[in-house]
């Protein structure tokens, strides 16, 4: 898989922490944001190829930020992450445009075959 800029968007210092450094070593760029609204900053001023979104933030749910862009029609790849997963939650998610869903606590070898997945789908166009 080629270089993606990745966004992870999770107010937990070790989750951002640990994603970061494995996919850091796998060499993409990866910024991290510890809360919604200077995630959805990012997200405006930057051009990111994947982003990785916590549901549960302090400031704001990331099911708003989710339908903030699907509302404004900004199509990045994203993958939510969740501590509180259930089935009506991930239907959610991917009606409002998500690529995946990941339930916490997940592996380094969930989290790289969930994000090689949805971007070999992105590319197909799926």
């Amino acid at each position: 898989m080629k270089s993606q800029h990745i966004l992870i968007i999770d107010d937990e210092s070790v989750i951002c922490d640990a994603c970061r450094m494995v996919l850091s070593e796998m060499g993409h760029h990866v910024t991290c944001c510890h809360n919604g609204m200077d995630g959805l900053s990012a997200i405006h001023s930057g051009d990111y190829d994947l982003i990785l979104l916590d549901m549960k933030l302090a400031d704001i749910d990331g099911l708003d930020i989710l339908q903030a862009l699907h509302e404004e029609k900004v199509r990045p790849c994203i993958i939510v992450m969740t501590g509180y997963a259930t089935m009506a939650n991930a239907v959610e998610t991917m009606k409002l445009g998500a690529a995946d869903y990941l339930a916490k606590p997940f592996t380094d070898d969930e989290l790289i075959s969930t994000i090689e997945t949805a971007c070999l789908k992105r590319q197909q166009g799926n």
